[in-house]
């Protein structure tokens, strides 16, 4: 994707299919645009007396201009000013995208030389998510007459006094974690026959060679001395090889180290607690926290923030094999901690708990975050639109939440008070690897993984409800993987480097 910032006197179009895109707010007229014809202006102002244009939220108008050098305008409504966010233009250049794939524009141009200064990043980030596609199964007809095209440039058209030059990191910045984003989304998307422990661990294989940062990738023999049962335990029942993948870049001026851990359960079939077939097809999205923190590694290595980042994914499938892990087990994790194993489709805080302790103990972080599609509770309380968020560090809360809203990635707080680390007391171990049935699961997982930190401030986030599924965000598909997290732990990773 090709992004230009430029004053409105310097806008120029190229020999494709171009879009001028014209903001308005409800109600604000008439419509401002340094870069409009005067006929096209009329034509718009005609709509608007008509009430085909209001200026509401979200509402995308496209009228053709085949003899401009534009070739078509996009009204683009912002709804009331007092109510406008970055969210609000994020969504409508999300709904935008159909009009500009329906009209086949390759070039946009979003024209706010008469605005007041309005979070233009968030154009390219709507435009770069809402055009996201996935259909690399489906066979391409090489015959057809009219092949989909891509908007693969932005023109970002400013007042003569905006600082060009700022405008255009904050929208470089945007269109990098987007495109990561979208990266996460296609690991997700994968099939789970191919996205496999050994095609992940490929994958941050292939960011470590393009970049500087170390990857090693630990087999099962190393994690059998290291004692990593409870991630074993995990993997028995399916044939491909368990992989903890660790990435590590190191900045000279760092003054801190941070810790990124993602739930790479590549397909969860639950194990012998085997979950219902209806939907279990979905469960290839059980790694789509280590989607988000790999990815968010490619933004590491692409910015350079001055901070030390450690990534490690505990990577498995959870399945039904003959040697499968057996309600009843009891395992010892890496810490020394032993866990009974009560539903084995509650594999996720097994697989992390070793992966945090380890973390913990090799590398001791100033800040761990992990990132996990931990629980079905956490969809029952906060449904599709928040993470839940879990921690022993009020800073790290604050932090996290301020970086949730930038990107409109949000998090909302969850209690883990001493009461809900008593639901998780084994009768013949440490610990249970589930809590009461019916009461506060999202929450008693967390407080799980809270034994595996040790004093380390910490944050938990369940995307369980984010990862996918979500309806009505315009830039966001729900056929598809939503890439949350990626552009949330990069905010907050370049604010820790400051």
């Amino acid at each position: 994707m090709q992004i230009q910032v430029v004053k409105s006197s310097e806008v120029t179009f190229d020999d494709v299919e171009s879009c001028l895109v014209v903001p308005v707010f409800e109600r604000v007229f008439p419509l401002n645009s340094e870069v409009l014809r005067e006929q096209d202006e009329l034509t718009l102002q005609a709509l608007v007396d008509k009430g085909s244009i209001t200026g509401k939220a979200r509402e995308c108008f496209y009228v053709p201009s085949p003899n401009s050098l534009y070739h078509g305008v996009l009204s683009i409504g912002l709804g009331k000013k007092e109510d406008f966010t970055a969210e609000t233009l994020r969504r409508a250049a999300g709904k935008a995208c159909s009009l500009f794939s329906a009209n086949r524009v390759q070039h946009v141009c979003l024209d706010v030389s008469r605005q007041e200064p309005i979070s233009v990043e968030a154009f390219v980030e709507g435009v770069i998510l809402g055009q996201y596609s996935f259909d690399v199964y489906k066979r391409q007809e090489e015959d057809a007459e009219h092949p989909p095209v891509k908007v693969e440039k932005i023109t970002l058209a400013v007042a003569n006094d905006a600082d060009v030059e700022a405008i255009r990191i904050r929208c470089q910045l945007a269109a990098v974690m987007c495109l990561s984003a979208n990266g996460a989304r296609h690991l997700a998307n994968t099939a789970a026959n191919e996205m496999t422990p050994t095609a992940l661990a490929e994958f941050a294989q292939g960011i470590a060679k393009e970049a500087a940062c170390d990857c090693y990738v630990m087999e099962r023999e190393e994690m059998e001395k290291r004692g990593m049962n409870a991630l074993l335990g995990v993997a028995k029942g399916s044939s491909q090889p368990p992989k903890l993948i660790i990435l590590h870049y190191r900045h000279s001026d760092a003054s801190k180290t941070l810790a990124l851990v993602g739930k790479g359960v590549t397909f969860d079939a639950g194990g012998l607690s085997l979950k219902p077939s209806n939907g279990m097809h979905e469960m290839k999205y059980d790694m789509c926290g280590a989607a988000a923190v790999l990815c968010t590694m490619m933004n590491v290595v692409e910015l350079k923030p001055a901070v030390n980042v450690i990534c490690v994914v505990p990577a498995v499938e959870n399945k039904t094999g003959a040697d499968a892990q057996t309600p009843g087990d009891i395992v010892r994790a890496c810490n020394g901690t032993t866990i009974e194993v009560h539903n084995t489709d509650a594999e996720g805080r097994l697989v992390l708990a070793d992966a945090m302790a380890y973390t913990v103990e090799e590398y001791h972080p100033d800040v761990l975050v992990d990132v996990a599609t931990l629980t079905g509770a956490c969809v029952v309380a906060l449904g599709h639109y928040a993470a839940g968020l879990f921690t022993n560090n009020e800073d790290v809360c604050a932090a996290l939440q301020a970086a949730g809203t930038q990107c409109d990635e949000r998090v909302w707080p969850l209690p883990m008070w001493p009461d809900y680390e008593k639901l998780i007391e084994g009768e013949h171990a440490d610990l249970c690897n589930i809590g009461p049935q019916g009461e506060a699961g999202t929450i008693t997982a967390a407080c799980f993984l809270k034994k595996f930190v040790d004093d380390t401030p910490w944050a938990h986030i369940d995307i369980a409800g984010t990862a996918w599924g979500g309806k009505n965000i315009d830039y966001l598909n729900p056929k598809f993987a939503t890439g949350y997290g990626v552009r949330l732990l990069t905010h907050w990773l370049l604010a820790q480097a400051k």
